[in-house]
């Protein structure tokens, strides 16, 4: 339906839409969506998004409106299973210890530890889901379950457009065609992230261990894998940052931001260009060795240890993962390189989770053994005619410069969202108000995560933005409260200039363009 048909003026009640307002509480920071019958079919999601506000309103389109829809909705027929159980928006579109903790106190029957409730998927995961935040990948095929297996963290969902061209130097003949997954081959078929749903359904959605589609789920069809390629395609920002344009406030952040981008200090800027995840020579996403396969092995289950990129169809072992002089994993070592934007507020980091709980300890990796005796290193020194090396104070300072940035991302998304309700406020009123309150709490998380984010130990990092920020927060409870939609877009207004002053706090040129689906839910 045209949006010149509903004016400011509109009072009539909208046609109900519960597949799109169904959501019931699971965690204390959001809600977990209630699952969606599969007789829903792609036009039916397409029909009944016509008649969201946020697509009406211009604000979303109905493709991405119907893919997030399938998104968190959509079980295949399978176990109970979406893909927002591991990639759930109020939790960066990715699960890790605190949010399954508070699931688990929540709703221990959720969908995610389906392994314990049904006995004929016992071993659909391992004890290291609730342990170490890991799942249970057989990232190279299906043929040996019991011992063909890896176990890995769930990598957010954010900004993918940004992120899986994958660099020339590595195209060819049965490379993927997108770096998806933790190893860049994370994708069934072509290897492109339209077909990721397809790998993810048969990975992780299975009412059995057969895998057999028509009897363990439906495989989706055509129009939901574009329409969720759509969604996806949508998320977080759309755009890379130019740093040598940027200028920070903090002094100590902006000079982490310079040992970033020199070659003779962090070198960072090389691999994950922009602090994007892009190459600095070619600005597409590069598979390479680290060293990170070498990681402590304490969330290695009796699978193969993971060797990372290209072990399908390997008979047996073929790669010494941990450096013991024993084959034992499968691939050539390497991993594609993720963004860094993002990365403060969604650790713990690596494949494997091993590396710490803060952006700093990441950074740290850089300084220890793993890295300094991997092929990464080696070309890195090739490169620039010495050994990476950087002081101890460099890796604080890089930490304030990435917290920033992240801090950036976050209240962009805060008043993308704030910006949204504020929209649908006027536009409607009081009509769907429950979008509108929804966008605000996720408008709310997103402030948590800033507040979060730049709080370090040492010297306080913009300590007026975070006043402001708590100013922002007691505004969006009072919209959340208000008794009516004037009071409510009132208290938006506010909360949104509050935000933008801490976000002023940061610096110049940390400029985002950022995707439709961010305002779905």
């Amino acid at each position: 339906m045209p949006s010149s048909n509903w004016g400011s003026s509109f009072v009539a009640p909208l046609v109900a839409v519960t597949l799109l307002a169904a959501c019931a509480p699971s965690a204390p920071e959001g809600k977990r969506h209630a699952a969606v019958s599969s007789a829903l079919t792609a036009e039916d999601r397409l029909a009944a998004c016509e008649q969201d506000p946020r697509v009406i309103a211009g604000l979303v389109t109905r493709e991405i409106c119907a893919g997030a829809d399938i998104f968190f909705r959509e079980t295949f027929e399978g176990n109970g299973r979406t893909c927002g159980s591991c990639h759930p928006v109020e939790n960066n579109f990715t699960i890790d210890i605190p949010f399954i903790d508070a699931l688990i106190d929540i709703n221990p029957f959720d969908p995610l530890f389906v392994y314990e409730q049904e006995p004929e998927l016992n071993d659909l995961e391992l004890y290291e889901l609730k342990t170490l935040g890991l799942i249970r990948e057989n990232i190279d095929g299906f043929d040996d379950l019991d011992g063909k297996y890896v176990m890995r963290g769930v990598q957010h969902t954010l900004s993918l457009a940004t992120t899986i061209a994958p660099d020339p130097a590595q195209e060819g003949e049965g490379m993927p065609l997108e770096r998806t997954g933790w190893s860049g081959d994370g994708a069934p078929g072509s290897g492109s992230l339209r077909d990721f749903l397809t790998g993810a359904v048969t990975q992780h959605l299975p009412k059995d261990l057969s895998r057999k589609p028509g009897v363990s789920f439906r495989l989706p069809t055509e129009q939901e894998l574009d329409l969720a390629l759509a969604y996806q395609l949508s998320l977080g920002r759309l755009n890379e940052l130019n740093l040598e344009r940027v200028k920070l406030t903090d002094p100590d952040a902006n000079e982490g931001r310079l040992a970033f981008l020199d070659p003779q200090r962090g070198r960072c800027n090389v691999c994950h260009s922009n602090a994007g995840a892009n190459h600095l020579d070619t600005g597409r996403n590069r598979n390479l060795d680290t060293g990170a396969r070498k990681a402590p092995a304490t969330g290695d289950s009796p699978g193969a240890f993971d060797g990372g990129f290209g072990g399908a169809g390997l008979p047996a072992p073929n790669i010494d993962v941990l450096g013991r002089n024993i084959l034992d994993g499968y691939g050539d070592g390497t991993f594609n390189t993720p963004p860094l934007i993002e990365a403060a507020d969604t650790p713990p980091f690596f494949h494997s989770n091993a590396f710490g709980n803060t952006i700093e300890g990441a950074i740290s990796f850089y300084t220890g053994p793993q890295f300094k005796q991997s092929p990464a290193a080696r070309e890195l020194e090739a490169r620039f005619g010495t050994p990476i090396q950087f002081p101890n104070a460099d890796i604080s300072k890089m930490g304030r410069f990435l917290r920033v940035l992240n801090a950036a991302f976050n209240l962009d998304l805060a008043k993308q969202r704030l910006q949204a309700a504020r929209v649908l406020a006027r536009q409607f009123h009081d009509t769907r108000d429950d979008v509108q309150k929804r966008l605000m709490e996720l408008a709310e998380v997103e402030i948590d995560d800033a507040l979060e984010v730049l709080t370090v130990v040492g010297t306080p990092l913009h300590s007026v933005s975070h006043y402001r920020l708590q100013q922002a927060k007691t505004e969006i409870a009072a919209a959340l409260s208000a008794a009516g939609w004037s009071a409510r877009e009132s208290r938006i207004s506010i909360a949104l200039l509050r935000v933008q002053n801490a976000r002023d706090q940061f610096g110049t040129n940390i400029t985002f363009q950022l995707g439709q689906g961010n305002l779905m839910y």
